[in-house]
């Protein structure tokens, strides 16, 4: 049997976690409004932050870097938590498949911009994946 990449642990881990971060969004609108859910997120963010970093042995942080790597991370920050925000809004006002199915295509934003920004290549297989993806958004909302 070929072993599987570590990547691809990773990836079906956070697909998993990412599963469970969209049902228990919806979950938690169903009990407060979004603007308290996205606060006790937060929340959650620093705990699991603050364990993940006690818990890792020879943590090492750097207040140096790259300021180019610095800015980017710091956007990670943003972008997540304004798209959290925009999802518990949202989540609110749909119905949990229709919103998670359409918010789970971001990756073509990531894969655009990798394209235009970073000159990485994408197969044909890979680019018919996400037509095939966009159109199974589509077709689900029928």
């Amino acid at each position: 049997m070929p072993a599987i990449a570590d990547w691809l642990v990773y990836a079906l881990c956070c697909t998993l976690l990412y599963g469970f971060w969209g049902f228990f969004s919806k979950l938690a609108t169903k009990y407060m409004d979004y603007n308290t859910a996205f606060v006790y997120e937060a929340v959650g963010v620093l705990f699991t932050t603050l364990f993940i970093i006690l818990k890792t042995p020879n943590f090492n942080f750097s207040w140096q870097g790259d300021l180019r790597g610095i800015v980017s991370a710091m956007l990670v920050g943003f972008c997540g938590t304004i798209a959290s925000l925009m999802f518990f809004i949202t989540i609110t006002k749909g119905p949990v498949a229709s919103v998670v199915s359409i918010t789970s295509i971001y990756p073509i934003v990531t894969v655009l911009l990798s394209l235009i920004f970073l000159k990485e290549s994408i197969t044909l297989f890979q680019a018919i994946s996400l037509i095939l993806a966009v159109m199974a958004v589509i077709l689900a909302e029928f």
